[in-house]
C-alpha cells in the first residue's frame, strides 16, 4: 500500500471514529434530555388534569354544603315545608345549574335513616341509601363525602354522589343534602386535556373501578390497569403518590404514570404509547445519522486532501534521499576508482620516471574534507529542523493554552450574564404569578410585588444596556471621532467630576492637577469612558473610608493621568491578564463581566498611548496613562 493511501486511510479512520463517538454521545445525552422532557410533560399534564378534577369535586362539595345550609332544606327537614314544594325548589335549582352544562343528575334530601325524602327525579323518591358506603361514612364522620362511581338505582345511569349533613338551629343533624353528578362529566374534563397524539387519561376509584376512560364501555367496570389493592393500601398516606411503569395494552407498549388525587383518593392515570414518547429522540437519531453520514463523506474527502498535502513533501524528501543515496554510491564508486587509478598511475609513473612524484594523498584528502563538510552540513540542517520543530511545538502549546483561557473566560462571562438575567426574570415571573393567582388581596403586598417587578425589569434593562454599550465599544474603539479639546478645561472638568463621585461613594479623596494652556486631539467621549472605568474600579475594589488618590499633571509635552486606591490589590501573575477580554480574577466576588479594562486599554492604545499598572496585595493598585498635549490646535 502506498504512503498516500496509508495516510488517507489513517486520517479517515480517525475522523470517522471521532464522528461516530461524538454522534453517539450527542444522541445519548440529547435522547435522555428529550425523554426526560417527555416524562416531565406527562407529569405536568397529569398534575393539570388532577387539579381540574379535584377542583370540580371540591366545587361539588361546596355546592352540596351550600345546599345543606339552605333555609328551605332546613325548614323541610323540620316539617315546615312539604315534599312537593321542596321538589319544586330542587328542580328549579338543578335547572339553573345545568344552564352551563348538563352535568347535574339530581339534587336530593335524605333523612337520618338514609331514605330520599325530596328529589328532582320522581323515580328516586323513597330510595334507601342507608347501606351505601359514602352515606355510612358521612353519618359516622358528620362531614361532606363524595362517593366512588355508582349505578343509580332510579334509572341505572352512572353517577357520583356527594352528600353533606344538614344541621338544625340547635346544631343537631336532621338529615342530609346530596348532589348527583353524571360520571361522564369527569371523562369530558380528562378528554379535553391533550396528551400527545394517542395518549389519554383514566381515573380509577377507591374500589378499583374505572371512572374515566375513552372507551365508555369500560366505565364502572373493574380496572384493566395493573393497580392492586395492596398498592393502594401502601400509598394511602402519601400526599404526592406517583408511580411510573411500562405496560403492554393490545400489543402496544405504553408508558404509564399513576398519581393519587387529593380530593377523594382516586387514582389518576396518564397513558402514552412508548413509541410516541420516544418519537423526538428517534427523529433526533435520524438527524444524527444523516449528519454523521455527511460527516463521513466529508471526512473521506478531507482525509484525501490532507493526505495528498502531507504525502507530497514526504514523497519529495524520499525521492531526494534516494537520489542522495545513489549519488553517495556513485561518489564512493568514483573514489574507489580514483584511488585505484591513482595507485596504478603511481606505479606506472614510478616505473617510468623517478623524477615525477604523484601526491595522491592531497586529492583524496580534499575529497574526504568535502565529504566531511557535506556531512556537517546535513547535521546542521537536522539540528535546525529539530530546533524549528521544538519552537513549533512550544508555540502550539502556548496557542492552545491561550485558546483554552479565552474559552474559559468567555464561558464564565456567559454564565455570569445568564445568572444575572435569570435571577431577575425568575423574580418577575414569581411576582406576576402571585398577582395573577388572585390570592393576594392586601394592596400593600400588591404594591410590593409590582415594585419588585419594576426593579427586576430595571435590573435587566441596566444589564442589557451595560453589555450592549461595552460590546459596542469593544468592537468600535478604533473608529475614533477626534477633535481639538482645550486641555486645561477638560482636565478641570474631569478632576471635579471625579472628586465628587469619590466623595459620594463614602471614600476619602486626595489629589491635585496642573496643566498649562494647550490642546488634546482626542475622542473626548471615549477618554471619559476609559477614565470612568478606572475610577469605578478604584471605588469598587476599595473599602469605605479608604483613600482614593487622583493626580493629573503635565510632564513635558504630555499629561499623565493617575488613579491610586487602597484596595485589595492584584496578584503579580494576574497583572498581565487583567486587560484581556472577559478576564476576571479567580477570587473576584464583585459583579462584572471582564470588559472594562479591556475597553479602557483599547481606547488608550487607539490614542497612540499606553496604560500602566502597579499593585501590591493588601495595599492597593495604581493605574496611569498619558495623553500628548499640543500648544496649538492639531491640524
Amino acid at each position: 500500500m502506498s504512503l498516500k493511501k496509508r495516510i488517507t486511510l489513517t486520517i479517515c479512520s480517525i475522523i470517522i471514529l471521532l464522528l461516530l463517538l461524538l454522534s453517539g454521545i450527542i444522541y445519548k445525552k440529547s435522547a435522555s434530555i428529550l425523554n426526560d422532557e417527555a416524562e416531565v410533560y406527562m407529569l405536568s399534564q397529569l398534575e393539570r388534569a388532577k387539579e381540574n378534577i379535584d377542583l370540580r369535586i371540591n366545587i361539588t362539595k361546596l355546592e352540596t354544603e351550600n345546599l345543606a345550609l339552605n333555609d328551605n332544606v332546613i325548614a323541610f327537614l323540620e316539617g315546615k315545608i312539604n315534599a312537593i314544594k321542596m321538589n319544586d325548589i330542587l328542580l328549579r335549582e338543578i335547572n339553573i345549574k345545568n344552564q352551563n352544562g348538563n352535568y347535574y343528575k339530581d339534587l336530593f334530601i335524605l333523612n337520618n335513616d338514609g331514605k330520599i325524602l325530596a328529589t328532582c327525579m320522581a323515580e328516586a323518591v323513597n330510595l334507601d341509601l342507608s347501606n351505601r358506603e359514602y352515606f355510612i361514612k358521612a353519618k359516622k364522620t358528620g362531614k361532606t363525602v363524595t362517593s366512588d362511581i355508582l349505578i343509580a338505582r332510579s334509572d341505572g345511569s352512572l353517577i357520583v354522589n356527594t352528600i353533606s349533613p344538614v344541621r338544625n338551629s340547635k346544631g343537631i343533624i336532621s338529615g342530609y343534602a346530596g348532589i348527583a353528578i353524571k360520571a361522564e362529566y369527569f371523562s369530558k374534563i380528562a378528554n379535553k386535556l391533550k396528551l400527545g397524539k394517542k395518549g389519554y387519561y383514566s381515573i380509577i376509584d377507591s374500589n378499583n373501578r374505572i371512572l374515566v376512560h375513552p372507551n365508555r364501555e369500560l366505565i364502572a367496570k373493574k380496572s384493566i390497569f395493573d393497580v392492586t389493592y395492596e398498592m393502594l393500601e401502601e400509598t394511602k398516606n402519601q400526599k404526592n403518590f406517583v408511580i411510573k411503569k411500562k405496560s403492554i395494552t393490545n400489543g402496544v407498549k405504553e408508558f404509564q404514570i399513576y398519581k393519587f388525587m387529593n380530593s377523594n383518593r382516586w387514582i389518576l392515570i396518564a397513558i402514552l404509547p412508548e413509541y410516541e414518547m420516544y418519537e423526538k429522540s428517534m427523529l433526533l437519531l435520524s438527524y444524527v445519522l444523516l449528519i454523521g453520514t455527511v460527516g463521513i463523506i466529508l471526512a473521506v474527502v478531507l482525509g484525501s486532501y490532507i493526505s495528498n498535502k502531507i504525502s507530497q513533501p514526504i514523497i519529495a524528501i524520499t525521492n531526494y534521499l534516494d537520489n542522495a543515496t545513489k549519488s553517495n554510491l556513485l561518489i564512493k564508486q568514483s573514489i574507489a576508482e580514483s584511488v585505484k587509478s591513482f595507485k596504478e598511475e603511481g606505479r606506472k609513473f614510478i616505473r617510468e620516471s623517478e623524477e615525477i612524484k604523484i601526491n595522491s594523498n592531497d586529492e583524496i584528502g580534499n575529497l574526504r574534507k568535502a565529504l566531511k563538510n557535506l556531512k556537517e552540513y546535513f547535521i546542521h540542517l537536522i539540528s535546525m529542523f529539530e530546533l524549528e520543530s521544538e519552537n513549533l511545538v512550544k508555540y502550539s502549546k502556548e496557542l492552545s493554552s491561550t485558546v483554552e483561557n479565552i474559552s474559559f473566560r468567555t464561558a464564565k462571562f456567559i454564565f455570569t450574564l445568564s445568572h444575572d438575567l435569570k435571577t431577575s426574570i425568575t423574580l418577575i415571573k414569581g411576582y406576576a404569578k402571585g398577582l395573577k393567582s388572585g390570592i393576594i388581596e392586601d394592596e400593600k403586598i400588591k404594591d410590593e410585588f409590582l415594585d419588585g417587578i419594576i426593579k427586576s425589569a430595571e435590573d435587566i434593562e441596566r444589564i442589557t444596556c451595560d453589555i450592549l454599550d461595552n460590546a459596542y465599544e469593544a468592537k468600535c474603539v478604533p473608529n475614533l471621532r477626534r477633535e481639538n479639546v482645550n486641555a486645561k478645561e477638560f482636565i478641570k472638568e474631569l478632576f471635579e467630576n471625579t472628586k465628587q463621585y469619590v466623595i459620594n461613594s463614602n471614600r476619602n479623596f486626595k489629589g491635585n492637577w496642573n496643566c498649562s494652556e494647550g490642546y488634546f486631539y482626542i475622542d473626548k467621549t471615549k477618554i471619559k469612558r476609559a477614565w470612568n472605568n478606572l475610577i469605578n474600579n478604584a471605588v469598587k475594589y476599595s473599602k469605605e473610608n479608604s483613600v482614593v488618590k487622583i493626580f493629573i499633571n503635565e510632564e513635558e509635552n504630555r499629561v499623565v493621568f493617575e488613579v491610586i486606591d487602597e484596595g485589595k490589590g492584584i496578584k503579580k501573575e494576574e497583572i498581565s491578564k487583567i486587560f484581556d477580554m472577559f478576564y476576571r480574577g479567580e477570587k473576584n466576588k464583585e459583579k462584572g463581566y471582564g470588559l472594562g479594562l479591556f475597553i479602557t486599554k483599547s481606547i488608550i492604545k487607539a490614542h497612540n498611548s499606553n496604560i500602566f499598572v502597579e499593585s501590591e496585595i493588601g495595599k492597593g493598585t495604581k493605574f496611569w496613562f498619558y495623553l500628548d498635549k499640543y500648544s496649538n490646535k492639531y491640524a
